[in-house]
């Protein structure tokens, strides 16, 4: 066994005790291997740390990823479903809009259908018999017109004549707008009458009307003239109904007898 000698200097003063303290053990063969395999099991725990915690870290960092992209699209979600219902929302409004609208028209409908016979006038110039141009009239489409002339139980009136043109014109109630007349052209350039699909044989057109094309297939009086002009029919004017019953039961004849040779 090797010795291994210490001394320790004590100084007091002016004198130094010197001991020393000797038989302390070196480590052993046995001693030193343990501390070494010590040594190289500290750093295979220190290298597991190590790369543990780097797993961790790259766990936590994909982890993390995954949530943000998640955010991402649960965000872009939301937007999609948020600029959806602020369409739906655009769209039910528009829909509000168009029904209350068509309540309106039903109800203006509603209340020109009550009139009483006393509301339409006669020209007793011509041979036929009724017609009505009603002082509280909304300006609608040719199409909404042609329907509110059948709720009168009439037409959209049909011109024969200068006679009757002429007399429709100086009876309208207003000079200053047009009025629909129920002449169209559903076949480019062949007007005709929608109560009977008869071709017109009478028409003064405004100059430069008359074959204004695929967009303009209906008729209105000029604003205070006695002229005509073709227009779309979508646009909104005052009207006025004819009610002709001699008419009516000729036009249903022949409907009548065309089904027949059918």
């Amino acid at each position: 066994m090797h010795k291994i000698f210490v001394v320790f200097l004590i100084c007091t003063g002016k004198y130094a005790l010197a001991i020393r303290i000797q038989n302390l053990p070196c480590f052993t063969d046995e001693s030193q291997k343990d501390l070494e395999d010590a040594r190289k099991e500290l750093t295979t725990v220190d290298n597991y740390l190590e790369k543990t915690v780097e797993m961790l870290t790259e766990e936590f960092q994909k982890t993390l990823n995954i949530m943000k992209n998640q955010l991402v699209t649960m965000k872009t979600n939301v937007s999609k479903i948020v600029k959806k219902v602020e369409t739906d929302l655009i769209v039910m409004e528009k829909d509000l809009e168009d029904l209350d609208s068509q309540l309106t028209f039903l109800s203006t409908t509603t209340e020109l259908s009550q009139q009483s016979a006393s509301d339409w006038e006669t020209d007793n110039a011509s041979d036929r018999n009724n017609f009505n141009q009603p002082n509280k009239q909304q300006k609608l489409s040719n199409f909404k017109t042609s329907r509110l002339c059948r709720d009168y139980g009439g037409y959209l009136v049909k011109i024969d004549n200068s006679t009757e043109n002429e007399w429709l014109q100086s009876n309208r109630p207003s000079k200053s707008i047009g009025y629909w007349l129920g002449l169209t052209d559903l076949i480019e350039g062949e007007w005709r009458w929608s109560i009977d699909q008869s071709l017109a044989t009478f028409k003064t057109w405004q100059s430069g009307y008359g074959s204004k094309g695929h967009t303009s297939n209906c008729v209105s009086f000029s604003g205070g003239r006695s002229t005509w002009f073709d227009t779309s029919c979508k646009i909104g004017y005052y009207y006025i109904c004819e009610r002709n019953f001699c008419k009516y039961f000729n036009f249903y004849q022949y409907v009548v007898a065309f089904f027949d040779i059918l």
